[in-house]
């Protein structure tokens, strides 16, 4: 890991963060830039942006198999941290509504979802 943390600038990337963090400071995800600086540079690079919620839900909610994780004081950060972004409200929330909002024809969409079961 220590050649992970040459490539990066650590101190660099820690003051932008805190500024990005703002009030939240305390929010600043140490364990991340020990353990992971790699991760670190790409939130700085994304926060603020949309891209930012999709990273970290792909970092925290895996769909391949034989993940081993992260330990959890990190974990509990990019938590911390995604809740944090999530508050900036910068990605539409395809959530809001029934479980069929997303689909402009309702009926149309049943008609052929229930094809083959008849």
């Amino acid at each position: 890991m220590e050649s992970d943390q040459q490539e990066f600038d650590i101190p660099g990337l820690k003051a932008r963060l805190l500024v990005l963090l703002g009030a939240d400071a305390g929010a600043y995800p140490r364990h991340l830039e020990q353990q992971f600086p790699r991760i670190l540079d790409r939130i700085v690079a994304l926060w603020g942006k949309a891209g930012l919620d999709a990273f970290l839900q792909d970092l925290t909610v895996t769909q391949r198999h034989g993940r081993q994780g992260f330990p959890e004081e990190v974990a509990v950060e990019l938590f911390r941290l995604a809740a944090l972004h999530g508050e900036l409200r910068l990605t539409p929330d395809h959530s809001q509504g029934t479980g069929w909002s997303w689909i402009e024809d309702t009926e149309l969409f049943k008609r052929e979802f229930t094809k083959g079961d008849t």
